[in-house]
Formats: C-alpha cells, sequence, structure tokens
C-alpha cells in the first residue's frame, strides 16, 4: 500500500476526504492527518509517506512552504493540493514544486480518484525501480565489506578489488576514510539464531539509515563480528560522527523487552587518508570488538586506545593432545576436565586481552576438529555455528559456556551416531540368527553375513547384546524348544532337529543346563 498524509486546517475537510474517496481500493493508506504544517512537517518525517495531500492557507506555515520543506526531507514524495483559492499564483507556485495536481474545493470525487489512480500507476513503477536500486546497492555495499575483510585474511585477490572498487567509484584521494563495527550484544545469544538474525537486520537497518543522515559515503553489512561498516567523509568531523554513532547504540538498546540485557559497542577502527587503507581500519575495529570479551566499555576507538596485534596466547602442546584425545574417542568427561583446566590457565594471564581469548578458544576449537577427524567425524555445520558463537558471546564466561555446551553436545550427537552405526549390524546379525537358528550355525557365517571380519564382530556383539555369539544362539534355541514342547505335535527328537540339534544327549544336556530339568520332564509338565 502507498502511505498518504493528509493536510488541511478543516478537521471536517480531513474527515470528508477520508469518507469520500476510497483509498484502500486505489492501492492508498493513509497515516497521519494534520491540521497544520507544522505538525504535517512532523508526520512526513516519521512516516515517509508516498503522497501529501494539502491545502495552500494554514496556521504554522502555508502548504507551499510545507511542500517546499518536505522536499528537502523527502525528494521523491509527491504532492496533490487541495484548495478553495483559485488564483494562478498559487497554481503556479504548486507547480513549480512538481505538484500532481491542483484541486479546488468543494472536492469532486471523481476527480481525485482520476488523479489518485493516474499517480498510483507512476509510484508503483517508481516504486519498483527504487526496490531494485535499493538491493542492488546493498549488493554492492556487501562486496565492499567482504573485499575489505577478505583483504585482512590475507586474499591476494581482494587486494586487487580493493583498488578495482576505488577506481570503479571514483573515490577521492584526499578526505577521511574509517571503518567500524557496530555489535549488538545479547546475553547467550548462541543459544537463540534466530532472534540474532532478527536483531542484525534491525541494526543493519539503523546503521544505513542514520548514516546517511550525516550526508557521507558509507558500505554497512551484516557480517559474523556484527554489522561491518566503511565510511568516507570529505573532512571528519568527530562531533557528528560521535553523535550518530551514539545514536545508533541507543536505538538499538531501545530493544530491551526483547532482548533482555542487550547492550550495543561501537568500535571504530583509524582515520585513514585513502580507500586502500580501509581494511587497517576495520582490523583495529575487529581487534576492539573481540577485546569486549575482556573489557566492556560500548564505545572503543582505535584512535584513543591503539590496537596491539603482538599479543597472543598458546596452549600447551601436551594440551592439546588431550583435546585430540578426548575428542577422537567422544569422551566429554575428559573433554570438561581438559578445558576447566585450559579456562584457569588462560584465565590467570595478566594483563588478558580479548584477542588472546580468540586464540584460546580457536586452538581448543581446531584441537577438536584434528581428533574428530580421525574417524571422519568433522562436521562443517558445526565449526560455523562455534565460529559464529564466538563473535555473539558477550564476556570470557560466555565463550567458556559455549565451548562446554557446543563441543560436549557434538561429541554427544556424534557418540549416538556411533552407537547407532555399530548397533544397526547387531540388528542384522539377530534377524539373519533368527532366520537360520535351525542351521548348523557358526560365528563366521553371521559374521560374513553382516560384512564384518569373525573377530571384530565377536567383540561388538558382545558389547553392544552382553552374550558372546554361541551364548545368545544357545538362549534362543532353547526359548524355541521350550514353546515346542509344549505342544502334542512334537517328540523331543523331532524338538531338537527343529531348532538346530543333531545329536538327542547334546541336545538334553543343554536344555537341562539351562531350565534345571531334562526336555522330556518339561514336556510332561506342560501335557
Amino acid at each position: 500500500m502507498l502511505r498518504v498524509v493528509l493536510a488541511d486546517d478543516e478537521k471536517k475537510v480531513l474527515l470528508l476526504m477520508c469518507k469520500l474517496i476510497d483509498w484502500e481500493s486505489l492501492g492508498f493508506e493513509i497515516v497521519g492527518m494534520a491540521s497544520d504544517g507544522i505538525h504535517a512537517l512532523e508526520m512526513i518525517r516519521d512516516k515517509q509517506p508516498h503522497l501529501l495531500v494539502t491545502d495552500i492557507r494554514m496556521p504554522g506555515f502555508d502548504g507551499i512552504d510545507l511542500i517546499r520543506q518536505a522536499k528537502q526531507i523527502q525528494p521523491g514524495l509527491h504532492f496533490i493540493v487541495v484548495s478553495g483559492y483559485a488564483q494562478f499564483e498559487y497554481a503556479q507556485n504548486a507547480l513549480k514544486y512538481g505538484v500532481e495536481g491542483y484541486l479546488l474545493k468543494p472536492l469532486k470525487v471523481q476527480e481525485m480518484t482520476d488523479l489518485l489512480t493516474g499517480l498510483k500507476g507512476k509510484l508503483s513503477e517508481q516504486a519498483t525501480i527504487e526496490y531494485r536500486l535499493k538491493k542492488s546497492d546493498e549488493r554492492e555495499q556487501e562486496r565492499i565489506i567482504d573485499t575489505l575483510i577478505g583483504e585482512i585474511h590475507g586474499d591476494v585477490r581482494t587486494s586487487s578489488a580493493v583498488r578495482s572498487f576505488n577506481l570503479e567509484y571514483g573515490l577521492p584521494s584526499n578526505g577521511c576514510y574509517f571503518a567500524a563495527i557496530v555489535k549488538p550484544d545479547i546475553p547467550s545469544a548462541w543459544k537463540n539464531p534466530d532472534g540474532v538474525h532478527a536483531m542484525m537486520k534491525h541494526t543493519l537497518e539503523i546503521v544505513r539509515q542514520e548514516l546517511g543522515q550525516l550526508k557521507c559515503g558509507f558500505a554497512a553489512a551484516i557480517r559474523r563480528e556484527g554489522v561491518a561498516v566503511a565510511v568516507y567523509l570529505p573532512e571528519y568531523q568527530p562531533v557528528e560522527v560521535k553523535r550518530c554513532f551514539t545514536k545508533i547504540r541507543k536505538e538499538i538498546e531501545k530493544q530491551r523487552d526483547l532482548f533482555w540485557g542487550i547492550r550495543a559497542a561501537v568500535c571504530l577502527g583509524s582515520r585513514q587518508s585513502t580507500a586502500e587503507k580501509l581494511s587497517v581500519s576495520l582490523k583495529e575495529a575487529l581487534w576492539l570488538c573481540i577485546d569486549g570479551l575482556c573489557h566492556t566499555p560500548n564505545w572503543r576507538d582505535a584512535e584513543a586506545e591503539t590496537p596491539d596485534f603482538s599479543l597472543h596466547y598458546t596452549l600447551d602442546g601436551a594440551q592439546k593432545r588431550r583435546f585430540q584425545e578426548a575428542a577422537a574417542c567422544l569422551n566429554t568427561e575428559q573433554y570438561a576436565e581438559e578445558l576447566e583446566d585450559s579456562y584457569r590457565a588462560v584465565m590467570s594471564m595478566q594483563p588478558l586481552w580479548g584477542q588472546m581469548l580468540e586464540d584460546w578458544f580457536r586452538q581448543i576449537l581446531t584441537a577438536v576438529r584434528y581428533g574428530l577427524q580421525q574417524d571422519g567425524s568433522a562436521d562443517e555445520q558445526f565449526y560455523q555455528r562455534m565460529e559464529d558463537g564466538l563473535w555473539q558471546c558477550t564476556n570470557a564466561q560466555e565463550l567458556l559456556r559455549l565451548l562446554q555446551d557446543g563441543v560436549s553436545g557434538e561429541l554427544n550427537r556424534l557418540r549416538r551416531e556411533r552407537s547407532q552405526r555399530e548397533a544397526r549390524p547387531i540388528t542384522d546379525a539377530k534377524h539373519f540368527i533368527q532366520q537360520h537358528y535351525q542351521e548348523s550355525l557358526r560365528l563366521e557365517d553371521v559374521s560374513n553375513a553382516v560384512g564384518f571380519n569373525a573377530t571384530y564382530f565377536s567383540a561388538m556383539f558382545k558389547k553392544e547384546t552382553g552374550q558372546n555369539f554361541m551364548d545368545y544362539l544357545t538362549e534362543l534355541r532353547m526359548n524355541k524348544a521350550k514353546e515346542l514342547l509344549c505342544g502334542d505335535e512334537c517328540s523331543v527328537q523331532d524338538v531338537a532337529e527343529q531348532v538346530g540339534y543333531r545329536d538327542l544327549k547334546y541336545f538334553s544336556r543343554l536344555f537341562k543346563k539351562t531350565t534345571g530339568i531334562s526336555p522330556s520332564d518339561y514336556k510332561k509338565l506342560y501335557r
């Protein structure tokens, strides 16, 4: 629906316009009504309408002034003037500002309907074009941010891409360039990925809206680290920039009703004189952002605190091997013990920086990954979720919980899968035994049927059933023998043969050992 604001100093005229025109069927929606120019202008700022229908003479300032000021706020806004004054000068002034139509009171419904119908077609086409341009611009912004992040990670292709888009967009060689990360900090965010995704989209909208007010060149896109921003200003304006990003932060923190405890952090990289140095500024902003795990100011600026990229943390080699071993064995208990010991060690470092916690996290995850790869259990989606979770953590304790719950959950999942994989051949083996127990059945016959060598199958069968193969087969045959002995149709000899025994004495001895009485006595009990 196309949004409309109505402005007239006579309330009855406003009500009449609402009732006489079937706005909804024409594809329009009235989003506000004002009885003076001041309130009408406020509504234009707030509601961002497609169309303003206004009188010429109103309190505050008249319709012509309203149109002129509204054009400055929203250049694409369309206007229809409805007036009781037929003088040529009013119409001439209105048409100078691109008014779609000048209608005289009393309002004629057909004239207004015809005008709105024609305008609807024009606005719909314009809205489609604007949507396509907006989407195209957003993709271009994402490409620029991806290029900068790629250069930080040493992608040779993106280094040339930075120079390419610098030439493509004709970015000035003088001025001020800087990058920033805007990060909504939501407690335990990694447990609520859908909520985080929605909040990140909302944050991106806020960032783009406020930077648009700053009158700067910018690119902004959602990345796992937060909303990444690249900004160009002809001249750096510290007060305006601080005011802009402070407003962004406060708008994000208004979402406390939806996300309890939400905070927003803004991290600015250093100011650079060329676009080629934007990746330097972004790298600094990312360093400050991850440092939020240790230090929590909501405003960080690389100009005030220079990031030290030499600060790192290295896991002890023996501990790495123990993490690998715990992962390879899917041993959650051993993993939990190692993690607690390792956490105490890293937290004892003084001073402790976020970059060091990131190193600790990644080295543990790498060790776990190596351990799981030994039997081909690596799951790329799991590692992606853990990487996303790293940037969603708000402090060191949350990072510990992510490693506790995330890795232990994955080890338990893989252990269940492994158990199911191992149990399937045993299920198949049991089915095979039940079909062939009347035959002279050997361990090798069953292991071959399910595709394992006899030694491995024997150990696996004992582990899954608690019995060795021969005990399981004997128990099955004895249970079948009991069923047959309860009837009158079969002799003891017949029963022995039907459950796989050709030697009557051997069958009788086994039956008595299992049940405590001979087959013939058992048969007499149930006769």
